[in-house]
């Protein structure tokens, strides 16, 4: 879902592939830190 919402934005921005390129995605996405978290709890 997360990355849906970057391409929606691309899209909409009419971005093209260079200004795509320059674009910092954030790590660890939301679901990865979920994730890692559930793992955590016993």
């Amino acid at each position: 879902s997360e990355i849906i919402h970057s391409a929606c934005i691309a899209i909409e921005m009419e971005m093209t592939a260079e200004q795509l390129q320059e674009v910092v995605f954030p790590h660890p996405t939301v679901s990865e830190i979920i994730k890692e978290t559930a793992f955590t709890i016993k």
